[in-house]
């Protein structure tokens, strides 16, 4: 196998050399500002995620929400383990921490979700930053105790009425024409929701059976 992973290698090496000899000229790029303002979006990326390629997000929306149904009923057979291992001990270092940090981590995820349709960011990343805030506060208080004060049913609520609220806004934008910068922000917001809820959901069940952080 190791002929195999160097001539794969030296194949890579060879493609990217023909590239930086300009041996095969490019094509023109095509003008792209106009269509990404038609969008409301000053950021391309954004403009072609919920723009042109709407549908592509939101079947990865979908996917992404029955993933987490899949998590939720797939381990709801499994028992739920009271761990055998001693708690991570929790130091006034990681708890102050976790106070000080949750704040900055959750106003920088609301940026990013915010501002994605102007520069990068956007609301995938801003899902998974806040979801790692979740598990900064998870390794502070344990899993448990932030399952009781984020009160479960509460965020599955939220996580279905985001898919809802994201499909309404398909919708409107495919079939409609409903163009500019409000549903651009409302879309990329209500998918950090998606994505954060849906981390702490995978989290909470792999602890609640598998034993705590």
């Amino acid at each position: 196998m190791r002929w195999a992973a160097a001539v794969a290698v030296l194949a890579v090496m060879g493609l990217l050399a023909l590239a930086t000899l300009g041996l095969f000229p490019r094509g023109p790029i095509p003008e792209w500002e106009g269509p990404t303002l038609a969008y409301g979006a000053r950021n391309a990326v954004a403009a072609i995620v919920l723009g042109s390629r709407l549908w592509d997000t939101l079947m990865e929306v979908l996917v992404y929400a029955m993933a987490m149904l899949g998590v939720r009923m797939g381990m709801r057979t499994l028992p739920e383990l009271a761990s055998s291992r001693p708690q991570v001990a929790e130091t006034p270092l990681l708890l102050k921490a976790a106070d000080i940090l949750i704040g900055v981590v959750l106003v920088f995820s609301l940026y990013l979700a915010a501002s994605g349709h102007l520069g990068p960011g956007g609301g995938f990343p801003a899902g998974a930053i806040l979801g790692s805030g979740l598990l900064l506060l998870a390794l502070a208080k344990g899993a448990d105790r932030l399952a009781e004060e984020l009160y479960e049913p509460t965020l599955e609520g939220l996580e279905y009425g985001a898919v809802a609220v994201l499909v309404a806004l398909g919708a409107a934008t495919l079939l409609l024409g409903v163009r500019g910068q409000i549903p651009l922000v409302a879309a990329n917001l209500f998918i950090g929701l998606e994505v954060a809820i849906g981390a702490w959901v995978v989290l909470h069940r792999f602890v609640s059976h598998r034993g705590e952080i």
